[in-house]
């Protein structure tokens, strides 16, 4: 299980390959808001909440942004550390599902 979770997270981390490619020459970057409600999916815990927080990205398209959100949005709540299976699972729903 261990594996498919370190498969999963790196999966989700890779996206940002794909967002790595410059614009074509006639699509111009527009911006895009996606806000994240971690609250909805993990309880609050440690004497902390979750509160909705919103990241603003760039890109040729939406797609393009929302892979750099969502990586952004991971960072954001495991703080760079690996966060263990089941948090890391409820951590890559919650970036994978933003309201737009």
């Amino acid at each position: 299980m261990k594996l498919v979770t370190s498969a999963l997270i790196m999966t989700f981390l890779s996206f940002n390959a794909f967002a790595a490619r410059g614009p074509a020459s006639s699509e111009k970057p527009t911006e895009f808001k996606f806000v994240f409600n971690p609250q909805k999916y993990v309880s609050a815990t440690k004497d902390q909440k979750n509160p909705s927080f919103t990241i603003v990205k760039t890109g040729v398209s939406k797609d393009v942004a929302f892979k750099l959100a969502a990586k952004d949005c991971y960072q954001k709540l495991t703080g760079g550390k690996y966060p263990g299976e089941e948090r890391g699972l409820d951590i890559i729903d919650i970036c994978a599902n933003p309201k737009m």
